[in-house]
């Protein structure tokens, strides 16, 4: 490992215990009625494995890239983790979620500026991390990967991962409920360990507030959503 430490912290907001103004633009943004079901895709099943993948750069990545270009790869990791261990109808619903809530956010930029330069430009200051804004950086960004090519084994490669070893396939199958993100990240440490790839603790801790998801080590947050 490049850097010592004894924990990782995945925090987590919950879907439906915000303040009202946070619920209903949850609501908005991710369908009405089918809200709850995509939250629990978006960021109880592919956001706990991008959260992690902040903990894996943290740990095997001597120079960190610029946060947005670290966010596109711990993005990268969770789609290519679940491409390969993960359940086709639940990349699908992942997919209709982002595509979906394309059209719900209100575009902080004009047309000619993507996702990742507005980003890029604002990073740092206020005007980025509210959920509107943050959240269509985000979805953009795993949007944008979901239509990539690239495979497990060469996205831990460029998250400075030396894999020595490729393990066999398999299938993780969840029914998500409040129990499974804990399962999910347990069993992703697992499989990290198949690949060569050793992490301090792991734990998951939820919060109410339904817009904080985040990596933090060794009890410092560090910037890492």
């Amino acid at each position: 490992m490049i850097r010592e430490g004894t924990g990782i912290e995945i925090i987590t907001g919950l879907y439906g215990v915000g303040t009202p103004e946070q619920n209903a633009i949850v609501d908005r943004i991710m369908g009405g009625a089918r809200a709850a079901e995509r939250f629990e895709v978006y960021f109880h099943w592919h956001n706990l494995l991008h959260e992690l993948g902040h903990g894996i750069m943290w740990f095997y990545t001597a120079d960190r890239p610029h946060p947005v270009d670290e966010e596109v790869l711990v993005n990268r990791f969770a789609v290519t983790y679940w491409r390969r261990y993960g359940q086709a109808d639940k990349l699908e619903k992942l997919r209709e979620t982002v595509d979906d809530a394309a059209g719900q956010f209100t575009r902080p930029v004009g047309e000619g500026v993507s996702a990742m330069e507005y980003a890029k430009q604002k990073w740092g200051q206020e005007e980025l991390y509210n959920f509107n804004n943050y959240g269509w950086f985000q979805m953009s960004c795993v949007a944008d990967v979901l239509r990539e090519e690239l495979d497990l084994r060469a996205v831990l490669e460029q998250m400075g991962c030396k894999i020595l070893t490729e393990p066999p396939r398999k299938l993780l199958y969840y029914e998500l409920n409040a129990e499974t993100p804990e399962q999910i990240v347990a069993d992703a440490v697992v499989v990290l360990r198949e690949w060569g790839i050793e992490l301090p603790g792991v734990s998951v801790t939820f919060d109410d507030d339904p817009n904080r998801h985040m990596c933090a080590i060794d009890g410092i947050e560090g910037g890492m959503g």
